[in-house]
């Protein structure tokens, strides 16, 4: 095995990806049908093991070329049956298909740790972290299962151990005591954009197919058509909030870090570091819904608290990954966290979609004052002469 270069992703690996565009669309599902804090909290347990299943792929295919030779396609294409069963079962995980769920996933995860084991056996220092982490990673689905047998409020807490053994795999795998993972800066960054352009696509899915069910119902009408750019302008500024740099200085940072200690970096602002980004996306297309059903009205109090919810993990996703990466916090970041619980307190007085369009609006500027910063650094200038 030897080190990668500047590798981008494979078509089997987007291929792969739609099995997931249709998972985090069954997590949106689940918590819009149950808002209560118990719902969006199984979702988010629902949905971390869908994004750590993903992130499982992410991390054997940025050492190795899943397309370049038939074993590994064979391997990749086989799973996707078995990942379909566990996406088509998410609704019902938690209840009358949890065992079906629980099966799947570990299949897939099984056959994927199989693949990352047979190459970082083949050199001393990645077969050290391979074996801190294989132990874990195995144990975890399977606990999964057997929490299937169970019902109620004892799978979830079986399940949440689960979660907390995946994480703690990934500590044990990705430590200061030495061994490390072959990463690609340039294809690991790239895999978790596209992770984002697949959520961020879901927060379009659900304006637009919304939109699409009121249309039929009742025509679009000026209040609609409101809703809908002022749902679809968060969106745009959420995507330009990430992409405006994000990818290039993680995989800057990458790159520039020496081999024994990437994973570390990888681990904390991919694996650990986007789940909060996706997760805000996925309670923002839920409220974009809302929203779009009702445009006329104000939020509901559970809406507010998605909207607050989804900014809170968005944007604090972003800063926890900035404070990882350059040891800052943006002012702006801050700013807007506290202007959103403003937004949510004023929703109460205030229309849907005026709610939503200062929104918009306020994560605008934020954009523009990061992206200024962004340029006149040190930072930017080595992105663009490396």
């Amino acid at each position: 095995m030897t080190e990668p270069g500047n590798r981008h992703a494979s078509n089997l690996e987007l291929f792969l990806d739609l099995v997931f565009v249709f998972s985090v669309t069954q997590v949106t599902g689940f918590i819009a049908a149950d808002l209560s804090v118990g719902g969006v909290g199984r979702g988010a347990l629902l949905g971390f093991l869908v994004w750590w299943q993903w992130t499982a792929f992410t991390w054997a295919g940025t050492a190795i070329d899943l397309q370049s030779h038939a074993r590994e396609r064979v391997i990749v294409l086989c799973m996707v049956p078995a990942m379909l069963v566990m996406a088509v079962s998410v609704p019902e995980a938690l209840n009358d298909q949890g065992m079906w769920f629980a099966v799947s996933y570990l299949v897939v995860q099984l056959l994927v740790l199989m693949l990352q084991g047979v190459e970082a056996w083949g050199l001393p220092h990645t077969r050290t972290s391979f074996l801190r982490y294989a132990p874990l990673a195995a144990i975890a689905p399977t606990l999964l299962l057997i929490g299937a047998f169970f019902n109620g409020d004892t799978r979830v807490w079986v399940w949440i151990t689960v979660a907390v053994g995946m994480i703690g795999s990934a500590l044990l795998a990705t430590d200061a005591r030495g061994g490390e993972w072959v990463i690609d800066p340039t294809h690991f960054a790239e895999r978790h954009a596209l992770f984002m352009i697949i959520t961020l696509g879901e927060v379009l899915v659900a304006i637009g197919a919304t939109s699409a069910a009121v249309s039929s119902e009742r025509g679009l009408d000026a209040a609609t058509l409101g809703a809908i750019v002022s749902a679809s302008a968060v969106a745009c500024v959420l995507w330009w909030a990430y992409f405006g740099f994000i990818p290039a200085v993680i995989e800057m940072k990458l790159d520039t870090t020496p081999s024994a200690e990437r994973g570390v970096v990888a681990r904390d602002v991919g694996s650990f570091g986007h789940f909060p980004l996706v997760f805000g996306l996925i309670l923002y297309a839920v409220l974009a819904k809302h929203l779009i059903k009702h445009p006329e009205g104000h939020l509901t109090v559970p809406d507010r608290w998605l909207m607050v919810g989804a900014m809170v993990a968005f944007i604090g996703g972003q800063l926890a990954i900035q404070f990882r990466l350059v040891r800052a916090l943006a002012p702006e970041r801050l700013i807007v966290l506290v202007t959103v619980g403003a937004l949510a307190v004023g929703a109460s007085v205030m229309p849907g979609t005026l709610v939503v369009g200062l929104l918009a609006v306020v994560l605008g500027f934020m954009s523009v004052i990061s992206a200024r910063r962004f340029r006149s650094s040190e930072l930017a200038q080595s992105i663009h002469h490396s």
